[in-house]
């Protein structure tokens, strides 16, 4: 372990409020970092928007592409703001530019125009969603921060479930606009209430010069990313990804040298020397980028072979599965380390995505077992997963670890959703339930593969007990 990643409580000393303000303050900090996982109802409108807008199924990705980008970028940029500025502030910015956005986003009068809103959606989310983990652990003293974390994913679960059933109403009644307008006032109560949670504490010293250059790199870093991904699949030659490709090479060496020269970097390239933090990170990507074949792909599924209402219902056994994991996980045992959680979250999720390939042909409940199980999985993953990173880098950077954890997640999406359609198109054999069966079936199989090749490398029984 590096004294970068040492743990070490060296942020400023807290009060913690009593446990009705507590309980007070995580439900208004879920209302704003709950506005992602709400964004759920968007995956069931996407056939009433490929028909709206004439749209393939693969033409869709832009709607998650673009959003998800916006948001991984801001995320960091806002959690490491946090760090310096103040978390409850930086809340309070988000939540109420999502107000705003989410009221306009619905009046898209093109395709384009819904795209460029999406990436106005994941700027104010990034914002609003970058300080919850750190605002969640500061209203617990230390002995109960995996608790108001379990309580924190529950209820991102929540959002998720809620999502796709209410979203599936509303889009019956109201059309596919209505999937962003429900999410306006609940931006505004996390506004309206956000002075309840404790004050912000100055940083401790004089506050550094913002990170700008690292800033800018991290941008270009990740948009060229995504842009080589998407231009390799639908170039007509190979010029253009090879270019684009020598961008993020590039971008990704500069912004790695300013960080590592940066007084106070956004972010610091020195906790990936930890094993553990890099591994987690890479944990987070990967487990986001299988079991976003199920919000991609289900909706589609689903909706063809029993409507949009039950496709709403269905789909909500997914993050039911996280709910009841979010309740499982603050009920542990302390001798169940956090790096114990990942490695278990890892293969049940993987297993979940396998059976979901299985059951796509089969009874619908059978299909929605596999969905519960699939979220059951992610669910017991993050619990471990928050606990852990925020074990591992000190109190200072907590902004920045819930972040990290955010963007890692939001990466995973953005890489699914650029690389699932293509597998899917991949694997046309004639029926869209073959192609659906076909895809869950070798996403689930790969998810496995790296869940064991994760347990062996990284979260060995000798790693978790340092994890505890």
């Amino acid at each position: 372990m590096t004294d970068a990643t040492a743990p070490k409580d060296d942020g400023p000393q807290r009060t913690y409020p009593g446990e009705v303000r507590a309980a007070l303050g995580l439900l208004i900090i879920s209302c704003g970092a709950m506005l992602g996982p709400l964004d759920s109802a968007v995956n069931i409108a996407f056939p009433a928007i490929t028909s709206a807008f004439g749209l393939r199924i693969s033409d869709i990705q832009w709607v998650v592409i673009c959003y998800v980008l916006a948001q991984s970028c801001f995320t960091i940029v806002f959690g490491k703001l946090g760090d310096l500025y103040g978390h409850r502030r930086v809340f309070m910015a988000g939540a109420a530019l999502a107000t705003i956005i989410h009221a306009l986003a619905g009046f898209a009068p093109n395709y384009p125009a819904l795209v460029a809103m999406r990436g106005l959606q994941g700027i104010a989310i990034g914002i609003a969603m970058s300080c919850g983990p750190a605002l969640a652990t500061f209203l617990y003293p230390p002995a109960r921060k995996r608790a108001a974390l379990s309580f924190y994913t529950m209820l991102f679960g929540v959002g998720l479930a809620i999502g796709p059933v209410l979203g599936g109403w509303l889009i019956e009644n109201f059309g596919w606009p209505a999937a962003f307008w429900y999410r306006a006032p609940i931006a505004f109560t996390a506004v309206a209430f956000a002075i309840l949670l404790p004050a912000d504490i100055p940083y401790k010293g004089p506050v550094p010069a913002f990170d700008f250059a690292g800033t800018a790199l991290m941008v270009v870093m990740l948009g060229s990313f995504v842009a080589m991904l998407t231009s390799a699949r639908q170039a007509s030659n190979v010029i253009w990804p090879i270019l684009i490709g020598l961008i993020w090479i590039a971008s990704t060496w500069a912004f790695a040298r300013v960080e590592r020269k940066a007084k106070e970097p956004v972010v610091n390239v020195a906790f990936y020397a930890d094993i553990r933090f890099a591994g987690i990170q890479f944990a987070t990507l990967a487990i986001n980028f299988f079991n976003f074949t199920i919000f991609l792909l289900a909706p589609y599924l689903i909706t063809e072979r029993a409507g949009l209402a039950v496709a709403g219902l269905m789909l909500a056994l997914y993050p039911l599965g996280q709910i009841i994991a979010g309740l499982i996980g603050s009920r542990l045992s302390k001798e169940v380390t956090s790096a114990s959680l990942v490695r278990i979250g890892l293969f049940i999720a993987g297993f979940g995505v396998f059976a979901t390939g299985l059951a796509s042909n089969a009874s619908l409940g059978l299909l929605g077992v596999a969905l519960f199980v699939a979220g059951f999985g992610l669910g017991i993953f993050q619990v471990g997963n928050l606990d852990l990173t925020t074990t591992i880098l000190p109190v200072s950077a907590r902004g920045v670890a819930g972040s990290l954890v955010n963007v890692a997640r939001l990466l995973g999406i953005v890489i699914g959703a650029a690389i699932i359609t293509w597998i899917y198109d991949a694997l046309a054999q004639g029926d869209r339930l073959t192609q659906y069966r076909s895809t869950f079936l070798l996403m689930g199989t790969l998810q496995l593969a790296c869940a064991a090749l994760l347990s062996i490398t990284v979260f060995r029984n000798r790693e978790a007990q340092h994890a505890r």
